[in-house]
């Protein structure tokens, strides 16, 4: 049996519901999954005996640079100090489209960038963290 999806975003009640709900939230609550973010940083900085599929590869790069741009958006507190400066400079240079690996990228580098990646989602994760808290990561 196949749900109509379409259906979800046409219930003006339910959106109401779903965005009353949102607002009753407490303030303190994490709203980065940052069980997902570790799930895959821990997968892709898994050490290897070879080289995973290109196609793995791939995607996993596409789901931490998603986790990096989530995070690149949330108030991470302070960033004046050199290490978080550090780290959004590495974020950002990763990002970069004209760095990006491609279809014609081989495959050592684009799973290098995949690691190098995973290490600053990381990073960016655990400023998340300790601003959240209010401790150190």
């Amino acid at each position: 049996m196949t749900r109509d999806n379409s259906l979800f975003s046409a219930d003006t009640r339910t959106l109401l519901r779903l965005l009353a709900a949102l607002r009753r939230a407490p303030q303190d609550a994490l709203p980065v999954d940052l069980l997902t973010i570790a799930h895959t940083v821990a997968q892709a900085s898994a050490r290897r005996l070879d080289l995973p599929d290109r196609a793995w590869v791939d995607v996993t790069t596409a789901k931490l640079r998603g986790h990096v741009n989530l995070l690149l958006r949330e108030d991470l507190g302070d960033t004046d100090t050199p290490s978080a400066r550090a780290v959004h400079r590495e974020a950002y240079a990763l990002l970069d489209p004209r760095v990006r690996p491609g279809p014609d990228t081989p495959p050592l580098t684009a799973y290098e960038h995949m690691r190098a990646l995973a290490a600053v989602t990381e990073s960016l994760a655990g400023l998340y963290r300790a601003q959240r808290t209010g401790g150190e990561r």
